[in-house]
């Protein structure tokens, strides 16, 4: 049985798996930038809100997202500089393909606003840790 790499010992960095955080703290701040990357494309483009509209907005993501660290974690993506980049792409990509799927269509405008507001949060919490860890006094 082969155990699965210590993520958060891995490089640092705003393009890092975990940014100097917890492999455990990192991917909850994942899941939340997921969900707040879809509750705030709900909010812009749906009249009126539901959870089960939302839900059903995230939840591709959110599969992305999980093979993304599946991978990770398992040591199949290994944690590299750019390891971060990585998981933002797995992510957005099976998130795109499912929902294509799942609504059987696909706005082309919505690939590009997708990475890039996906990829602000995903890559600008890392940035920000990366930035607060690198300034704390080692131990």
């Amino acid at each position: 049985m082969t155990k699965s790499p210590d993520v958060s010992s891995g490089p640092a960095g705003p393009f890092s798996a975990t940014a100097g955080t917890s492999t455990t703290m990192a991917l909850v701040i994942d899941v939340v930038a997921v969900l707040l990357f879809t509750l705030l494309g709900r909010l812009s483009h749906e009249s009126g809100f539901s959870i089960t509209g939302w839900l059903g907005t995230s939840w591709p993501f959110l599969l992305g997202l999980a093979v993304a660290w599946a991978l990770l974690l398992t040591g199949t993506l290994r944690p590299a500089p750019g390891t971060g980049l990585g998981i933002l792409i797995v992510t957005w990509f099976i998130g795109i393909v499912v929902r294509s799927i799942v609504n059987l269509s696909l706005v082309w405008m919505f690939l590009l606003t997708s990475l890039i507001f996906l990829g602000i949060l995903m890559i600008g919490w890392r940035a920000v840790a990366s930035f607060v860890t690198r300034r704390q006094p080692a131990a």
